[in-house]
């Protein structure tokens, strides 16, 4: 699963349009955290910042988000938390990294996953609007897909990344054909740990 990631690049790349994204920069996104979406509006593409753990509109409790980080490909025509937002509810999450950890002895060791140029990326995500707290929340999940063969050596899923023009198509109409792994090229990976954050109020273990 995808549990901590990145974005240190103010701009991202949706098809054929260089996108500024006004939102600071962020060196680690976690769960629960407000992180910036990209998403299709009246007047094109637009930039917004939505809770991490999808929480659906029928939910009866914010509970539901952090078991919501992520939503696995295969299982999207099938899960009622992700079926109407495959269709309706689609979005990109920009970012320049992620994190995987691997199990070695009694150890967890970080890795950190890059463009080999440092350059952003786009993950594929869905998005939904919750009114359970009286005040709309709008919430967002990775999708994630088996791992190419860079991340499998660490981890059995990887999260499900877009070219630009692939992204474009993402937001557009989706499809199911482009919740694959990316080709082993992509990416590099390095013995990076995620920063420390000092405001951190609680820990997730996955």
């Amino acid at each position: 699963m995808c549990s901590r990631y990145s974005r240190t690049k103010g701009h991202a790349k949706v098809g054929q349009r260089r996108i500024v994204i006004s939102t600071a920069p962020k060196g680690l996104v976690r769960p629960t955290d407000r992180a910036v979406v990209l998403r299709q509006g009246a007047e094109g593409i637009e930039e917004s910042v939505l809770r991490w753990g999808l929480v659906p509109s029928w939910a009866k409790d914010l509970a539901i988000g952090v078991r919501c980080l992520n939503a696995r490909a295969e299982t999207l025509f099938e899960k009622p938390a992700f079926k109407e937002a495959f269709q309706k509810r689609r979005c990109l999450v920009p970012t320049d990294g992620f994190w995987e950890w691997e199990k070695i002895g009694s150890r967890k060791v970080p890795w950190k996953f890059t463009r080999p140029g440092g350059e952003e990326f786009l993950m594929a995500g869905l998005w939904d609007r919750w009114m359970g707290g009286g005040e709309p929340l709008e919430s967002f999940t990775i999708i994630t897909t088996t791992p190419n063969g860079v991340v499998g050596e660490v981890h059995n899923r990887m999260p499900v990344i877009l070219t630009a023009e692939d992204g474009a198509a993402w937001l557009e109409q989706g499809s199911a054909g482009l919740c694959r792994p990316v080709a082993d090229d992509f990416l590099c990976k390095a013995g990076e740990p995620p920063p420390v954050v000092e405001d951190a109020q609680e820990e997730f273990t996955f």
